[in-house]
């Protein structure tokens, strides 16, 4: 190997260390804003007269099937980028 080459390498590491970092910081701020969500959605099944064990059943509901579908739409995203790489 080139110093050139070595160069590259070192530039498209680091890339992909700030894209994945970036990423990280993405599904954080999601998840967030889910927890808010799951929260309204408490508060206003309790505000609605929904006894408290389903009212927290109804936003533990919404929160894994969220999350759920952010964790298999990252692991297709990531999947999708694997095969492009190809």
């Amino acid at each position: 190997m080139n110093e050139n080459t070595e160069s590259a390498d070192a530039i498209l590491a680091d890339l992909e260390a700030q894209m994945a970092v970036a990423k990280l910081e993405q599904r954080g701020i999601y998840a967030a804003a889910i927890a808010i969500l799951s929260g309204d959605i408490m508060k206003n099944a309790l505000a609605a007269g929904v006894p408290y064990s389903l009212a927290q059943e109804m936003a533990a509901d919404f929160w894994k099937a969220e999350m759920l579908a952010d964790t298999v739409a990252a692991l297709l995203r990531d999947s999708e980028l694997e095969e492009d790489d190809e």
